[in-house]
């Protein structure tokens, strides 16, 4: 017996290493174009079943696999799927050479989306929120990649979600500002060439620079040794908002001497846009330098970028006035003065940015990455502005052909809608009326153009510690720290021909009289005459502060995935006026209260892996949000007021995802729900009857994001691929929340009153969406066209037409009534829409490996110019006449092309 035992555990011995040799596997996936690494690139390892993702730096790493012949199939949104063949060994590490596969040819077109951005992120009063998930997509996952580009030209956002809900980082330092809480792209434009590499996180995943955010995050890296050496110059041609994009980058590559340098030069160019009346200048710089020490150990960078661009606006109008002129694209914004085209909305912005990053790579499990940075936002936006005289706008309800109810007058409006002197702003007029002033009085100016500033000084510090604890376990904790200085104020941008302009406002006037204080926008400065460049009408600055600290626990195994995150955080702002308002004047000038936002966030997450080729994956996170400065204040040019009891808004959401990679079938399935609870906003709108600007904010609103994704990709063989990405779902308001408005002439004080909005959808965004793909590539060739599908958009709604108390007085049994009630309150439903885009590319490689891109795409091949995108009701109403302040649309342009040559040398 005791001989047995020796022999058992002899020949256990034995065994244990046969059957426990295994190897380890590392490698980097890489772009064969640009040469520079892949992030999100899934690799499935057939036989072994098992996957794994590619960092940011495009490292891949899986442990324990099986020795033998193994086919890797190397998958994503953004590549060419490829497979390729490896001989694993028995034990040991094999270190593969790097992969090169092809970017997907809607990769090279992902400058289209900051073009659709630069359309849509007008800081306009009279606008919706138009803030759409126009995004630099680092994701390779096939749903967000593929319906985020496509669907951008319909205002798509991804699961309803606003731009504030999505995180951007910049070489580790958080960039999204604290006023409006959305990140400026403006900032980055035509510098594409530097913003393509990096991580992105989708939903609430766990991640390695960040707690995270339900709308997702990315982490753009910007450092010299990101990419590789070499040139490139690039050249576009498009017929959106401008004309002409050209580039030119050069990359030294990590030097022996431990030095990188990467700079850029580029710039948009179009005199007239495609739409009439807009232009479009701008130039743009960057320079990234790294050095590294101690071969690697310690990495040190500065990244400095600037994009200063001035750009004439479109608005959107009343359907009448696109009706008018057979054209809805009709721009209301422009006019002629002495025959030359003049926008009366134009945008200059410049926001000059210098990012200082440290990485620590204290051993080879632990790195500290900790970087600061400084950026000054400056934005201005011109708009006309009037006292005692009659509305210029052309597109006024007062000047529309509608107003007029006797045939004859109203034919005659028509007809003068045929002239551009009555259609677009009438230049000409405008200084005529202010010379005949000088002549009368004493100069002031019936009409000027004002210039509104919204500047945004904002310094950022960030610090991550990344430890990988063993195999199956990784520990990341996060500081972060942000002060930001938001400075609002207007100046005289053009007296149109008068001497000043008298710096009292004109409704206060109206009600109160020149001659009293109420009337005074600054009593420090009475009756003071604004000329060019002087500040007046109001001046104020908020000065917000905020700090965080989070923890994340990863833990991996063979057959489940998990992790944990939790964070704390501190906000607080403070407005700080300049002027002493006459009717706000103990609340108006010096410093106003402080309010302080203490906030905590938990998320969860598990990947059940049935094998390599089929996961499951569930996520929860449960967040109090503090409300942004811009949203608290309720009318903060004239006060320091804010919605009473201030509190952090509560996010709830959950997804359940199912990932799938088949041989010719990858894709993902998942179902969503956000719960949003005491949520704040505002709207500003000009109201007739009181003859004033009007703030209604609504407190303690809740809503409800849910739906369906599906993303796939089918590879038919080795040319022909097909791609679907789809979702269906609902964003709506889920309660009626409390209003309160008030009057900047100080008539109207907190008159509180519910707003009806339960079940009524929230606009802006279609919730049923979809692309279908069909891809060839033969020979370095691409070939694409996409059918795209849009439905379920609603209009957005003003909060003044659901208050009880506009009905009160409505008999249901009289139909005139009834019918102009559901006229006033029935939100109105865009009809669904359908486009095709086709597109074609070609990849050169020359001598020297040189290489060439050629890439055209055309949206909207059909030319279909009656597709709604956006829009908002007048906040204006009157029950007699229930058609007579109607709502204003956007629409979709037309045929649109994209050209772009890029030489890589």
């Amino acid at each position: 017996m005791y001989k047995k035992y020796i022999l058992f555990a002899l020949l256990s011995a034995a065994s244990t290493p046969i059957f426990a040799q295994r190897a380890n596997v590392q490698g980097i996936v890489r772009n064969q174009v640009s040469k520079e690494p892949f992030s999100n690139v899934r690799l499935v390892f057939e036989k072994n079943q098992k996957s794994v993702v590619t960092d940011s730096k495009g490292n891949f790493s899986l442990p324990k696999l099986n020795s033998g012949e193994e086919t890797i199939l190397i998958t994503g949104g953004n590549i060419q799927e490829v497979k390729i063949t490896v001989q694993i060994p028995a034990s040991g590490l094999l270190k593969m050479d790097d992969i090169y596969v092809l970017p997907s040819t809607d990769n090279d077109n992902m400058v289209q989306l900051s073009m659709a951005a630069d359309d849509l992120l007008d800081d306009d009063n009279e606008s919706f929120d138009q803030n759409i998930a126009a995004k630099i997509i680092l994701s390779n996952d096939v749903y967000v990649n593929k319906i985020g580009y496509q669907l951008s030209q319909f205002r798509f956002r991804l699961r309803g979600y606003n731009n504030r809900y999505e995180q951007k980082y910049i070489n580790g330092v958080h960039f999204n500002d604290q006023l409006r809480g959305v990140f400026n792209y403006a900032s980055i434009g035509a510098i594409n060439d530097l913003t393509r590499n990096g991580d992105q996180d989708n939903a609430m995943d766990a991640s390695t620079f960040t707690f995270g955010s339900i709308g997702g995050s990315e982490n753009i890296n910007m450092r010299a040794s990101a990419f590789a050496k070499g040139a490139k110059a690039t050249a576009t041609y498009t017929n959106r908002n401008y004309y002409s994009r050209g580039m030119l980058s050069y990359s030294t590559g990590l030097m022996d001497n431990g030095w990188a340098f990467t700079g850029l030069l580029g710039g948009r160019y179009a005199d007239k846009g495609n739409i009439e009346g807009t232009f479009y200048k701008n130039f743009s710089y960057a320079l990234s330098i790294e050095k590294q020490f101690q071969q690697g150990k310690h990495s040190l960078s500065l990244v400095t970028f600037g994009s200063p661009v001035e750009r004439g606006q479109q608005s959107g109008s009343f359907q009448e006035a696109y009706d008018l002129l057979d054209n809805n694209l009709y721009n209301p914004n422009w006019g002629y003065q002495d025959g030359k085209i003049r926008n009366s909305r134009v945008v200059t912005a410049y926001d000059p940015t210098a990012i200082l990053s440290h990485i620590w790579k204290i051993d080879p499990n632990t790195k500290l990455t900790t970087g600061i940075s400084l950026h000054y936002g400056k934005y201005a936006s011109t708009a006309l502005n009037w006292y005692n005289g009659p509305d210029p706008r052309p597109d006024y309800y007062r000047n529309l052909p509608s107003y007029f109810t006797d045939s004859i007058t109203n034919q005659f409006y028509t007809n003068l809608w045929q002239s551009a002197k009555v259609s677009q702003v009438d230049w000409d007029n405008l200084y005529l009326v202010n010379k005949l002033e000088n002549k009368i009085n004493d100069g002031a100016a019936i009409y000027m153009l004002e210039k509104r500033h919204s500047d945004l000084l904002e310094s950022s510090f960030n610090t991550t510690l990344n430890k990988t604890i063993n195999e199956h376990a990784k520990l990341t904790l996060g500081i972060g720290a942000k002060g930001s200085q938001s400075q609002q104020y207007k100046t005289v941008a053009d007296l149109l021909g008068a001497e000043y302009v008298l710096d009292i406002d004109k409704f206060s006037e109206r009600d109160f009289g020149q001659n009293t204080g109420q009337s005074q926008n600054d009593l420090l400065n009475p009756n003071f005459k604004a000329r060019k460049d002087d500040i007046f009408g109001y001046r104020y600055n908020i000065n917000i502060k905020s700090a965080n600290a989070w923890l994340q626990n990863e833990y991996t195994y063979s057959n489940i995935d998990f992790f944990y995150a939790t964070q704390l955080s501190y906000t607080s702002f403070q407005r700080v006026g300049y002027m002493k308002n006459g009717r706000f004047p103990t609340n108006s000038y010096g410093k106003g209260q402080e309010h302080h936002f203490f906030d905590y966030a938990f998320k969860g997450g598990m990947t059940y892996k049935f094998n390599g080729r089929h996961l499951l994956n569930a996520k929860i996170s449960y967040q109090t949000k503090a409300p942004l400065a811009n949203d608290a204040y309720i009318s903060p040019r004239v006060s320091d007021f804010t919605f009473e009891d201030l509190k952090s808004a509560k996010i709830f959401s959950t997804d359940i995802s199912y990932v799938f990679s088949l041989p010719k079938l990858n894709g993902r399935l998942s179902v969503f729900q956000t719960n949003f609870t005491d949520l704040i906003s505002r709207q500003s709108y000009y109201n007739d009857a009181a003859r004033t600007f009007i703030n209604h904010g609504l407190k303690d609103m809740n809503q409800v994001n849910r739906g369906i994704e599906l993303g796939l990709t089918y590879k038919v063989d080795n040319n022909w691929s097909i791609d679907l990405a789809a979702t269906k779902a609902e964003y709506y308001y889920s309660n009626n929340p409390m209003g309160a408005q008030n009057s900047e002439n100080g008539l109207i004080n907190n008159e509180r009153e519910m707003v009806y909005l339960n079940n009524y959808y929230v606009g802006g965004m279609p919730q049923t969406a979809g692309t279908l793909g069909v891809r060839y590539f033969v020979n370095y060739w691409f070939f694409g066209a996409n059918l795209n599908y849009a439905g379920d958009m609603y209009l957005s709604k003003a909060p003044l037409r659901q208050l009880a108390s506009n009905y009160s007085t409505i008999n249901p049994y009289d139909p005139e009534l009834d019918n102009a009630y559901h006229i006033l309150t029935d939100q109105e439903k865009f009809k669904n829409s359908a486009t095709v885009d086709l597109s074609i590319g070609k990849i050169l490689y020359l001598k020297n490996r040189n290489s060439m891109n050629f890439n055209l795409a055309v949206n909207n091949v059909l030319n279909n110019k009656n597709i709604r995108t956006g829009g908002f009701e007048n906040a204006r109403l009157d029950i007699t006449a229930a058609n007579k302040f109607a709502s204003k649309y956007y629409y979709m342009q037309g045929i649109n092309c994209f050209m772009n040559v890029s030489y890589r040398f």
